[in-house]
Protein backbone atom coordinates (compact mmCIF):
# COMPACT_ATOMS: atom_id res chain seq x y z
CA UNK A 1 0.00 0.00 0.00
CA UNK A 2 1.05 3.46 -0.85
CA UNK A 3 2.08 6.27 1.56
CA UNK A 4 -0.90 8.34 -0.35
CA UNK A 5 -3.65 5.56 0.40
CA UNK A 6 -2.64 4.82 3.99
CA UNK A 7 -3.33 8.72 4.32
CA UNK A 8 -6.31 8.61 2.43
CA UNK A 9 -7.52 5.43 4.50
CA UNK A 10 -6.76 7.72 8.27
CA UNK A 11 -8.36 10.31 6.81
CA UNK A 12 -11.38 8.75 5.80
CA UNK A 13 -11.56 6.33 9.20
CA UNK A 14 -10.52 9.44 11.18
CA UNK A 15 -14.22 11.21 11.58
CA UNK A 16 -15.31 7.51 12.45
CA UNK A 17 -13.07 6.54 14.82
CA UNK A 18 -13.59 10.75 16.94
CA UNK A 19 -17.64 9.21 17.01
CA UNK A 20 -16.74 6.10 18.58
CA UNK A 21 -14.69 7.71 21.33
CA UNK A 22 -17.56 10.41 22.00
CA UNK A 23 -19.56 8.53 24.15
CA UNK A 24 -16.62 7.40 26.43
CA UNK A 25 -15.57 10.80 26.42
CA UNK A 26 -18.97 12.31 27.90
CA UNK A 27 -19.31 9.38 30.37
CA UNK A 28 -15.72 10.39 31.78
CA UNK A 29 -16.74 13.95 31.84
CA UNK A 30 -20.32 13.07 33.30
CA UNK A 31 -18.58 10.75 35.89
CA UNK A 32 -15.83 13.43 36.60
CA UNK A 33 -18.36 15.72 37.68
CA UNK A 34 -20.36 13.82 39.37
CA UNK A 35 -17.68 12.44 41.61
CA UNK A 36 -16.63 16.46 42.11
CA UNK A 37 -20.74 17.16 42.81
CA UNK A 38 -20.77 14.35 45.43
CA UNK A 39 -17.88 15.63 46.88
CA UNK A 40 -18.96 19.12 47.38
CA UNK A 41 -22.84 18.40 48.41
CA UNK A 42 -20.87 15.64 51.12
CA UNK A 43 -18.76 18.98 52.19
CA UNK A 44 -21.63 20.91 52.69
CA UNK A 45 -23.75 18.61 54.38
CA UNK A 46 -20.85 18.23 56.71
CA UNK A 47 -20.82 22.13 57.65
CA UNK A 48 -24.27 22.14 57.92
CA UNK A 49 -24.36 19.63 60.13
CA UNK A 50 -22.92 21.43 63.02
CA UNK A 51 -20.67 18.68 63.49
CA UNK A 52 -17.78 18.86 60.44
CA UNK A 53 -16.55 15.42 60.52
CA UNK A 54 -12.60 16.39 58.95
CA UNK A 55 -11.95 12.70 57.58
CA UNK A 56 -15.17 13.60 55.42
CA UNK A 57 -14.02 16.83 54.42
CA UNK A 58 -10.36 15.78 53.86
CA UNK A 59 -11.55 12.94 51.47
CA UNK A 60 -13.64 14.93 49.73
CA UNK A 61 -11.30 17.65 48.78
CA UNK A 62 -8.68 15.11 47.58
CA UNK A 63 -11.75 13.95 45.23
CA UNK A 64 -11.88 17.79 44.24
CA UNK A 65 -8.07 18.06 43.84
CA UNK A 66 -7.49 14.53 41.91
CA UNK A 67 -10.56 15.68 39.91
CA UNK A 68 -10.39 19.97 39.01
CA UNK A 69 -7.20 18.89 36.71
CA UNK A 70 -8.81 16.35 34.07
CA UNK A 71 -11.63 19.15 33.31
CA UNK A 72 -10.24 20.65 30.63
CA UNK A 73 -9.13 17.46 29.17
CA UNK A 74 -12.71 16.33 28.98
CA UNK A 75 -14.17 18.91 26.43
CA UNK A 76 -11.86 18.53 23.14
CA UNK A 77 -13.51 19.64 20.02
CA UNK A 78 -16.61 18.62 18.86
CA UNK A 79 -17.98 17.08 22.27
CA UNK A 80 -20.39 19.49 22.17
CA UNK A 81 -23.93 19.21 21.68
CA UNK A 82 -23.23 18.46 18.11
CA UNK A 83 -21.96 15.16 18.99
CA UNK A 84 -24.61 14.18 22.28
CA UNK A 85 -27.47 16.30 22.28
CA UNK A 86 -27.69 15.94 26.24
CA UNK A 87 -24.45 17.66 26.50
CA UNK A 88 -24.66 20.62 28.77
CA UNK A 89 -21.53 22.10 27.48
CA UNK A 90 -21.55 26.00 25.97
CA UNK A 91 -20.06 26.36 22.58
CA UNK A 92 -18.15 29.27 24.64
CA UNK A 93 -15.66 26.30 26.11
CA UNK A 94 -14.50 25.85 22.54
CA UNK A 95 -15.19 29.76 21.03
CA UNK A 96 -12.60 31.36 24.27
CA UNK A 97 -10.21 28.28 25.08
CA UNK A 98 -7.71 30.26 26.72
CA UNK A 99 -11.16 31.69 29.05
CA UNK A 100 -12.02 28.18 30.04
CA UNK A 101 -8.13 27.28 30.68
CA UNK A 102 -7.93 30.27 32.75
CA UNK A 103 -11.37 29.50 34.70
CA UNK A 104 -10.21 25.32 34.95
CA UNK A 105 -6.55 26.70 36.17
CA UNK A 106 -8.47 28.17 38.83
CA UNK A 107 -10.98 25.87 39.85
CA UNK A 108 -7.17 23.32 40.20
CA UNK A 109 -5.76 26.50 42.66
CA UNK A 110 -9.07 26.09 44.89
CA UNK A 111 -9.10 22.84 45.30
CA UNK A 112 -5.20 22.43 46.05
CA UNK A 113 -6.05 25.50 48.96
CA UNK A 114 -8.88 23.72 49.99
CA UNK A 115 -7.34 19.99 50.48
CA UNK A 116 -3.79 21.89 51.82
CA UNK A 117 -6.48 23.37 54.29
CA UNK A 118 -8.04 20.10 54.87
CA UNK A 119 -4.85 18.77 56.31
CA UNK A 120 -4.01 21.62 58.70
CA UNK A 121 -7.57 20.81 60.25
CA UNK A 122 -8.39 24.76 61.07
CA UNK A 123 -11.74 24.72 60.28
CA UNK A 124 -12.20 28.48 59.73
CA UNK A 125 -9.81 28.25 57.32
CA UNK A 126 -10.90 24.78 55.20
CA UNK A 127 -14.53 26.59 55.21
CA UNK A 128 -13.12 29.35 53.54
CA UNK A 129 -11.57 27.43 51.21
CA UNK A 130 -14.29 25.64 50.24
CA UNK A 131 -15.94 28.48 49.71
CA UNK A 132 -13.23 29.45 47.02
CA UNK A 133 -13.90 26.37 45.64
CA UNK A 134 -17.35 26.90 45.64
CA UNK A 135 -17.08 29.94 43.86
CA UNK A 136 -14.78 28.85 41.33
CA UNK A 137 -17.26 25.87 40.16
CA UNK A 138 -20.26 28.71 39.84
CA UNK A 139 -18.42 30.95 38.03
CA UNK A 140 -17.71 28.18 35.11
CA UNK A 141 -21.23 27.06 35.36
CA UNK A 142 -21.98 30.62 34.66
CA UNK A 143 -19.91 31.17 31.29
CA UNK A 144 -19.71 27.41 30.21
CA UNK A 145 -22.50 25.39 30.95
CA UNK A 146 -26.35 25.69 30.17
CA UNK A 147 -28.66 26.94 32.66
CA UNK A 148 -30.52 24.29 34.14
CA UNK A 149 -34.17 24.40 34.73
Amino acid sequence: MTLAKSALIVALLAPAVALAASPAIYKARHDNFEAMGRAMKGTADSFKSGSPDIALIRANAAVLAAAAPKVTKMFPKGTGVEGNPKSEALPAIWQKPAEFAAANKRLVDATVAFKAAAAGGDMAAVQAAFGAVGGSCKNCHETFRKPRG
